[in-house]
């Protein structure tokens, strides 16, 4: 069977301001890997060969030219896109924003790709780890043509599996009914309170989640056809929300739409991995030990590029 070319986006525009630095490039593993490179191998692979990053500036020449050396030497291709709180948005609001300190999330990180994706994708953080089970599960689906312009993927995880314990996170609570996205929602204050409880935090309410709800990590498998529900409601949500300094532009709440308006059916995969992350400075220790019982049980090398 010809293999369908599928690329891997890297959400690595986040400014990291509760880890307190540049968590994307914060080398953890035992060669001074970064997070983002276990998913670069892993992508490899399933046959994946077409890299896009999305960058901040603070991201150096260096950096690129060392992500740029790994991808060209085993055979890739690799783009790097900058995230501006300025880019893609309209000349005539840039008065209005010249105090925002950080782009406008997940959603338009995407956006700003939109020229450089011709073929179904995989978005993915730059600070989490996903598992090779679910780059394997995204890639057949692809392979599979289950990725189409009203039909497109995720990859899930177990809530429990997903859980900082150094404080708060954000997720997309998902609902699934046939194997399908039925809704997904997100909740930014969700944590273990003293009892060990999985709960989240909204309007001064707490209210329980069950540790096996599914979880949306921002793994999803796309097709360009989103490119155009991003650019309306990216609009939409700039009239709304240009002068919030901190307001998001979701890239699940797009998705979540589409769904909604019945143009799309999202098929959810769930990986029964446990997800880890860098959402705290504390959360390195932990980031670090895992990797090193990965490679105890051989599921990577040592030195992940000799």
């Amino acid at each position: 069977m010809e293999y369908k070319a599928l690329s891997l986006v890297i959400l690595a525009g986040g400014m990291g301001s509760r880890y307190k630095g540049q968590k994307q490039i914060d080398p953890i593993g035992p060669s001074k890997e970064t997070l983002m490179e276990y998913s670069i191998y892993d992508a490899f692979s399933c046959g994946i060969k077409h890299f896009v990053f999305i960058i901040n500036e603070h991201l150096n020449n260096d950096t690129k030219k060392y992500f740029q050396n790994i991808i060209e030497s085993k055979g890739g291709s690799v783009e790097f896109v900058l995230q501006t709180t300025y880019t893609a948005v309209p000349r005539s609001i840039y008065d209005t924003i010249e105090q925002r300190e950080k782009p406008w999330g997940t959603g338009h990180a995407l956006l700003i790709t939109k020229n450089h994706l011709n073929n179904p994708f995989i978005v993915i953080n730059a600070d989490d780890f996903y598992g090779r089970k679910a780059f394997e599960k995204a890639s057949e689906l692809v392979q599979q043509d289950k990725i189409t312009a009203n039909s497109y993927g995720m990859v899930a995880y177990k809530l429990a599996n997903t859980i900082s314990e150094n404080g708060s996170v954000s997720r997309g609570v998902c609902t699934v009914e046939n194997g399908l996205l039925a809704n997904v929602v997100e909740r930014t204050n969700i944590f273990s309170n003293e009892e060990g409880e999985i709960v989240f935090e909204e309007d001064e309410n707490v209210s329980p989640l069950d540790g096996e709800t599914p979880v949306s990590m921002n793994f999803f498998v796309l097709h360009p056809s989103i490119f155009r529900n991003l650019e309306d409601e990216f609009g939409e949500f700039l009239k709304e929300n240009a002068s919030q300094l901190k307001a998001e532009f979701f890239l699940p709440k797009v998705v979540n739409d589409m769904i909604k308006e019945d143009q799309l059916e999202v098929i959810v995969k769930q990986s029964d991995d446990n997800w880890f992350g860098m959402t705290y400075p504390e959360d390195r220790e932990v980031v670090v030990n895992s990797i090193q019982n990965l490679i105890k049980d051989q599921k990577y090398p040592n030195a992940l590029w000799k």
